[in-house]
C-alpha cells in the first residue's frame, strides 16, 4: 500500500471515531445522552404467567404500598367425564366464573369487554383501605349523606366519628357512596388522589381493562373495568381477613355516640357456601355483581355485568361450575360427592 493510500485510510477511521462519539453524546433532539439503568426491582414485584394443569393464570404480585397477592396453590380444575359442558343461558353482557386457587377461567362471556361497573368499584375501595393497615385509625367525616339524594348512603353527616373498619362496613354491606367518599379522602386526602391510589392499584394487578373516575362507581366517562379484572380484584379482596369478615355479615351496628344500623344488600346471602361478596346498580351500569361461593373447600367467583337476573344468573353458574368441573385430587365430581 502507498504512504497516500495509508494516510487516507487513517484518515477515514478517525472521522469514523468522531462521528462515533457525537452519536453517543448526542440524542436525536440535540440533547445530551443519558444512560438510564433500571431501578433494582424487589423480588416481589415479579410478574409471570404460570402454566396450569388445564389452562395458565397470570402470577401477579402488589408492590408498594401493599402485600404480595395471594399465589396459585394448585392446578386448574378439569371438566368432569360425566359433565354437562354447557353453561347456563344468562343475559349478561359480560360475565366470568374464576376459580380461586389456580386462577383458570371456567366459564368466560366478553370478559374483557370494558363495561360501567356500578358499586363492584367499592371492592377496589376497600381493598385500598385494608392495605393501609389504618383500619382502627378514627376518622372524622366532612360527608353529609343527606345531599346525596337517590343514592345509596351509610347515613354519614358531618362531624361524624367512625373508624375506616366502621366504615367499610358501611361501604360494602348497604354500598354507602357517602362512605366510599369519606374512605378516600382519610387514606388520600382528596377524591382526586384516591383516584390515583386506585389507578396505580389497578396497575400494580395488572388489570388493563380498568379506568377509575371514583371512589364509588356513580358513573364518570373514564370509569371502566372488565368481568375479569374484577374476578381478579375480587381474588384478592378475599385473601385479606379484614375484608371477607366484612362481607359475611347480615347485619352490623356501627358507632357508640351515633349508632348506624346496617344490612347486607347480597342477595344471595344465606345461600349455601355464599360468602360474599358486592352488588351494583346504576341506569348504565345496569345490574351487577360479584359473587364468592365456597363448596368442598374450592372457592369460585362470578362476576355477571349488567344483566337483568344477576342474582338467579350467578347461582346457576355458580351451580354449573360445581358440577361440571373437578378439581385436582379430588376421585368423582364436586356434585357427586
Amino acid at each position: 500500500m502507498t504512504q497516500r493510500g495509508l494516510t487516507l485510510r487513517l484518515l477515514a477511521a478517525l472521522l469514523l471515531l468522531l462521528l462515533t462519539a457525537g452519536v453517543a453524546a448526542c440524542a436525536s433532539d440535540g440533547h445530551a445522552a443519558v444512560e438510564i439503568t433500571p431501578a433494582p426491582v424487589a423480588s416481589d414485584a415479579s410478574a409471570a404467567a404460570v402454566e396450569l394443569e388445564g389452562g395458565s393464570a397470570p402470577l401477579v404480585t402488589a408492590v408498594d404500598p401493599g402485600r404480595p397477592l395471594p399465589g396459585f396453590w394448585s392446578s386448574a380444575p378439569r371438566v368432569s367425564a360425566d359433565a354437562t359442558i354447557f353453561a347456563p343461558v344468562n343475559t349478561a353482557l359480560a360475565a366470568v366464573v374464576m376459580d380461586e386457587a389456580s386462577g383458570a377461567v371456567l366459564y368466560e362471556k366478553d370478559a374483557h369487554r370494558a363495561l360501567p361497573p356500578a358499586s363492584l368499584t367499592k371492592i377496589a375501595t376497600a381493598i385500598l383501605a385494608a392495605e393501609s393497615g389504618r383500619l382502627d385509625e378514627l376518622v372524622t367525616v366532612d360527608v353529609d349523606s343527606r345531599v346525596m339524594r337517590g343514592s345509596t348512603v351509610m347515613g354519614l353527616v358531618p362531624g361524624d366519628r367512625f373508624t375506616l373498619r366502621e366504615l367499610l362496613h358501611g361501604l360494602m354491606m348497604p354500598s354507602g357512596n357517602d362512605a366510599a367518599l369519606a374512605i378516600g379522602r382519610a387514606l388520600a386526602g382528596s377524591d382526586a388522589a384516591f383516584v390515583q391510589q386506585m389507578n396505580d392499584l389497578s396497575r400494580r394487578l395488572g388489570l388493563t381493562d380498568t379506568s377509575w373516575a371514583n371512589p364509588h362507581g356513580l358513573g364518570g366517562a373514564n370509569h371502566y373495568t372488565s368481568a375479569y379484572d374484577l374476578a381478579i380484584l375480587s381474588r384478592y379482596y378475599m385473601s385479606f381477613p379484614a375484608l371477607r369478615d366484612v362481607v359475611s355479615k347480615r347485619s352490623y351496628t356501627a358507632g357508640v355516640d351515633r349508632p348506624i344500623e346496617m344490612w347486607t344488600l347480597n342477595p344471595l346471602f344465606g345461600y349455601p357456601g355464599v360468602d360474599g361478596l358486592k352488588t351494583g346498580y346504576t341506569r348504565t351500569a345496569g345490574n351487577t355483581l360479584v359473587t364468592s361461593r365456597v363448596k368442598d373447600g374450592h372457592r369460585i367467583f362470578v362476576v355477571i355485568l349488567n344483566d337483568r337476573e344477576r342474582a338467579g344468573d350467578a347461582w346457576a353458574l355458580s351451580q354449573w361450575a360445581f358440577e361440571t368441573y373437578r378439581w385436582p385430587g379430588t376421585a368423582v365430581s364436586a356434585a357427586a360427592r
